[in-house]
């Protein structure tokens, strides 16, 4: 019927192939589509399995069949559960890193308010995923996503040290050396308290949090080096 015709794949209406650059760009797209679609899976399934155990505990049989996928098609995104969860929480986690370095270099607010402003937010991504972290860390049950924060929150200080290295506190070593030292020691605090919040009973108050963190902020961290 005229109207209903089927036309093959790559052709148009008129029976003419389209032009080669147009197939690529036709099967590019689908070809995104397709691995958006297994990547939102993934980390769908990844999330919701890690929010009833520790994610060392997910195997990679667990997240395919949750997610609906073959371990072939797995092994092209990630090496491990670990890894995909990592993908997930980064993805939020950078956009807290990159509001609070934004409002640092803004220099807008004093230091502890800018501080205050990225606890909150961090709190925000804690709640976001609260069941993952309280199956993950009360009771410390995750060493991975343990690690996963201090890792992530050590790149942080780092970025800020980076671009302000005049924050770094003088001291013995090299300036890497102690820009590593301090960075570590500050992610670790920073993950102390995350556990240490996640322990109390739900609902839990963000103001507690909020305020234990700018309470624990180094004096170093509290200054701003380029200010007259």
């Amino acid at each position: 019927m005229p109207g209903n015709e089927q036309h093959p794949a790559g052709h148009r209406p008129s029976g003419r192939p389209a032009p080669e650059h147009e197939q690529e760009v036709d099967g590019e797209q689908a070809l995104d589509v397709r691995t958006r679609r297994t990547r939102a899976r993934l980390r769908e399934a990844v999330v919701r399995l890690a929010s009833e155990g520790p994610v060392e505990d997910v195997s990679v049989t667990d997240l395919v069949r949750a997610a609906r996928i073959n371990r072939t098609t797995f092994y092209k995104h990630a090496e491990s559960p670990a890894a995909v969860l990592e993908q997930v929480l980064y993805a939020d986690l950078d956009r807290v890193r990159a509001d609070w370095l934004a409002d640092a270099a803004a220099a807008e607010l004093p230091v502890r308010e800018i501080w205050e402003h990225a606890s909150g937010a961090l709190v925000d991504h804690l709640e976001r995923h609260d069941a993952l972290y309280t199956a993950g860390l009360v009771g410390r049950r995750s060493a991975a996503l343990h690690h996963l924060l201090v890792d992530h929150f050590t790149a942080s200080v780092h970025a800020l040290l980076d671009r302000d290295p005049g924050l770094l506190p003088e001291g013995e070593g090299s300036a890497a050396w102690r820009a590593d030292a301090h960075s570590r020691f500050v992610a670790h605090g920073e993950a102390g308290l995350v556990e240490a919040w996640l322990t109390l009973p739900a609902p839990r108050d963000r103001r507690l949090f909020i305020s234990a963190a700018a309470s624990a902020l180094p004096s170093w961290l509290a200054v701003r080096p380029h200010q007259d």
